[in-house]
């Protein structure tokens, strides 16, 4: 623990330990101000503030904060303003005035003078500083007694903003305006500071949603405002959340995430949580957000402080100590008596009314109430509409969601993703003519050279029946082939970079970075694209595929036994329900794997090889094997590589803690590789034949928090090009026996993820169906595609959007007119074919 934890937790202690001594004091302010005793509600109210404090103190001691020294003391002067606001609010004066008596409450009693004098300590320039402010103030006093003897009147403006302007200023309108408003950045400011760098339009529409919330519990729970306070504390704990996301994982809670939630909490073992100042920010906001709120509930009736019959009113302090003065009353208590009488005098008239007769007065207020809340819940859901409507005039692009989420806020961009969840039907689409399209493209298949080479593997392959296996290898990345590392010594995997008998291998372009390994999973076993599903979303847990055509499909029509592994929870990305969806027999999850040895952050991936040789060798009849590793899952600061197996590379623009991160990740890939090696060689030697597809599902969040700005800083970060980057990995497939047709020569071919698996069953002479081929000729025109974008054959990237399938204004290139050929057919043979 370093000495900087240990004075953070001092500081967050020592302000909790202050607000209850406030509380305690405020009985002497009572005493010797006349002030009355305080409710209970407002002592609590007031002792809540504590609680932030206390957590923070415990989180300092556990290590946890890595934030800026000055956050923890903004956070207490929060506080401090926060429990003196609340505890003057049922007094009566003004909040200087509170502020001036409990802070001369600390004198000794009958000493004490109307204003405590300056200390010695005070300079001479406070001092008379001091003085020149009591002689404006009493220069005004006499110029406005000259002005009254005069029978000057006020001005229109002045009069107004006394007697209107100033009253509705203290409505709950306002106060939950305010309240709103400090919600607002409590959420924002967790996560990112440039709040003023944010769409002007988004943060009204942001504000606004929380507004109506508050609104709506506000009137829901009779004009109190604990409702309030929970969509307060709410924004909050959800800007807590997005901050570790993005700093865990480079990415944002989407919508499709709602449907993760189990998954998350499942894949989160091994993650260090350590916060920085920007949270301590976002707490300080809340608190102010609930000083607002406090001024609405629990509302303080008039007997609550003293103030309903004129023997009850405070005396000013000033003429208590003095007997032959008359009592003068304070500024801030001008018209309170007659405010007070007359509202005194209508609770006596209701009072002095029968139940009966008050019950239906009741009754209607709580009606009118509630339909005031469905009122205020009709326009927070018509503000996320048109928070939708406004990303989309803006034509905002998601498949950069933490640059999104920057410019427009949570909110605002969370909802339009939402929005965008369905699936949306091609331009012109008909059913009729998706399948013509798909029927040509695989006409122009069979006719074309590929075919013929097909057909030499086809006749091989009804005939050797291999078993097939499918290694998805969490976050495995070469990250030496797509940053200039070449000063650090590193060189990537080395076995993996060492085979030279492949089928085919190469770059692989994949849709995700950091996290969302079911979306790979889904553009390999389905050969479908994310491009035509959207960003935010993971079909896994949104979808049901009974109806999907999928490998484990075919190859289950094909007589084989079909089977997928996951070292992990099996309900991780819904897979449970999934995978026999998908067409699978067999699912082995982590209950499969007890006592297996454990690197990193799961089961090793030598353990599910070695499960997998124990199957073939057991088996009468071929398999079709799903692999999902688990080893190298994301999480590289949680010190648990054995030392020496712990790379010593040293990055340039980064920090240490930075960098050990990247060495602990480049010392689980190599862990990857060793384990690699020990199973291709044991399937080398297998008298069984064995077609193995290699690939890893995204890069590690490393790659899009720093390393891809830390290697190439003059880059625009926000640029396609840049980003691309990181959204590449390495895949291979290869076989034990000679395939027919296809030299295993390690042929070198970059390919997007929906297109491999079809690209894999051409290569062996596995069937076709109709979309595999139609996906392998798509191929030729557009090479690849992913969630951010497609190219062309000279490798020129644009990105996706729902505007490439009108021909108006995507233009006519072959590129442009597979882009759209594709979406028709995989609209046919996925979008329609599952419910949302």
């Amino acid at each position: 623990m370093s000495a900087s934890s240990v004075l953070f937790a001092v500081v967050s202690f020592a302000t909790a330990i202050a607000v209850v001594y406030m509380c305690i004091r405020w009985r002497r302010l009572s005493a010797t101000e006349g002030y009355r005793r305080l409710s209970i509600s407002t002592y609590v109210w007031a002792l809540s503030y504590a609680i932030l404090p206390i957590v923070l103190g415990v989180f300092c001691l556990m290590g946890y904060y890595k934030g800026s020294p000055l956050a923890p003391f903004l956070l207490a002067a929060s506080v401090f303003v926060c429990v003196m606001g609340t505890l003057h609010r049922e007094n009566g004066k003004t909040f200087l005035r509170t502020v001036r008596d409990f802070v001369g409450a600390y004198a000794p009693r009958g000493t004490r003078p109307h204003w405590p004098k300056a200390p010695k300590s005070m300079s001479k320039w406070t001092a008379k500083h001091r003085e020149r402010r009591e002689a404006r103030a009493e220069a005004k006093r006499k110029k406005a007694e000259a002005a009254a003897a005069a029978g000057k009147q006020p001005s229109r403006l002045s009069v107004w903003a006394h007697t209107t302007l100033a009253p509705w200023a203290k409505t709950d309108l306002v106060r939950l305006c305010v309240a709103a408003l400090f919600a607002f950045v409590s959420l924002e400011i967790c996560w990112h500071v440039n709040l003023l760098a944010m769409n002007f339009l988004s943060r009204l529409i942001d504000w606004a949603m929380i507004l109506f919330a508050m609104a709506a519990m506000y009137f829901l729970f009779q004009r109190r405002s604990w409702g309030a306070v929970a969509v307060a504390v709410a924004c909050f704990v959800l800007g807590i959340v997005e901050y570790f996301v993005v700093v865990l994982k480079g990415s944002v809670i989407q919508a499709g995430d709602v449907y993760a939630l189990g998954t998350a909490a499942a894949v989160s073992d091994g993650l260090r949580f350590d916060f920085g100042g920007t949270v301590l920010l976002g707490g300080a906001a809340l608190n102010l957000a609930l000083l607002a709120l406090g001024r609405i509930s629990p509302r303080v009736s008039n007997a609550a402080v003293g103030l309903n019959s004129k023997q009850e009113v405070e005396p000013d302090t000033y003429a208590a100590r003095k007997p032959d003065a008359e009592p003068k009353a304070d500024a801030g208590e001008k018209n309170v008596a007659p405010v007070q009488q007359a509202t005194a005098s209508k609770d006596a008239a209701t009072s002095s009314k029968p139940k009966a007769a008050r019950k239906p007065r009741r009754v209607a207020r709580v009606a009118i109430n509630v339909l005031l809340a469905v009122v205020c819940a009709t326009g927070a859901w018509g503000s996320t509409h048109l928070a939708y409507a406004w990303t989309q005039l803006l034509g905002t692009k998601f498949w950069q969601p933490v640059v999104a989420y920057s410019d427009h806020g949570f909110l605002t961009s969370f909802f339009s993703m939402w929005y965008g969840m369905p699936i949306e039907v091609p331009k012109g689409y008909t059913t009729a003519k998706a399948k013509k399209i798909e029927k040509t493209l695989a006409k122009e298949y069979d006719s074309s050279d590929a075919a013929q080479t097909y057909k030499t593997a086809s006749a091989q392959f009804s005939k050797v029946k291999p078993t097939v296996i499918f290694v998805q290898n969490e976050t495995f990345s070469d990250l030496s082939k797509f940053y200039d590392l070449g000063y650090t010594g590193y060189t990537g995997p080395e076995y993996f970079n060492s085979i030279s008998d492949a089928l085919a291998r190469g770059t692989l372009d994949v849709s995700v970075v950091g996290g969302g390994t079911c979306n790979s999973e889904f553009e390999f076993l389905t050969g479908n694209s994310m491009a035509y599903v959207g960003t935010g979303k993971y079909p896994y847990n949104l979808y049901n595929f009974s109806n999907v055509n999928s490998l484990a499909k075919q190859f289950k029509a094909l007589g084989y036994g079909t089977i997928a592994i996951h070292p992990n929870i099996p309900s991780n990305w819904n897979r449970d329900k999934v995978y026999p969806q998908l067409g699978f027999d067999q699912f082995l999850s982590i209950s499969d794997f007890e006592g297996a040895p454990v690197f990193h952050n799961g089961v090793t991936d030598l353990s599910t090889y070695q499960k997998m040789l124990d199957l073939i060798k057991s088996s009468d009849k071929p398999l079709f094997l799903t692999d999902i590793t688990m080893q190298n899952h994301t999480g590289y600061d949680t010190g648990n590589i054995p030392a020496d197996r712990l790379t010593n590379y040293q990055l340039k623009n980064v920090s240490a803690y930075e960098n050990a991160e990247f060495n602990e990740y480049v010392s689980c890939i190599k862990a990857s590789d060793e384990d690699l090696k020990v199973f291709m060689q044991e399937l080398r030697q297998l008298n069984k034949p064995v077609v193995l597809v290699f690939y890893g599902d995204h890069q590690p969040n490393i790659s899009s928090n720093y390393l891809n700005d830390a290697v190439y800083p003059n880059e625009d970060s926000n640029s396609l090009s840049h980003q691309l980057r990181t959204f590449k990995t390495q895949y291979f497939i290869w076989a034990n026996y000679d395939v027919a047709g296809t030299s295993a020569t390690s042929t070198n071919k970059e390919i997007s993820l929906n297109y491999l698996s079809s690209y894999m069953m051409e290569l062996i002479g596995a069937p076709l169906t109709n979309h595999q081929k139609a996906n392998l000729q798509t191929e030729l025109k557009m090479p690849y595609l992913t969630l951010m974008g497609y190219a062309d054959t000279n490798n020129k990237w644009k990105e996706t959007s729902t505007d490439l399938t009108d021909a108006n204004v995507s233009g006519d290139s072959d590129a442009a007119k597979a882009y759209r050929d594709l979406d028709m057919v995989q609209y046919l043979e996925f979008g329609s074919k599952v419910k949302h």
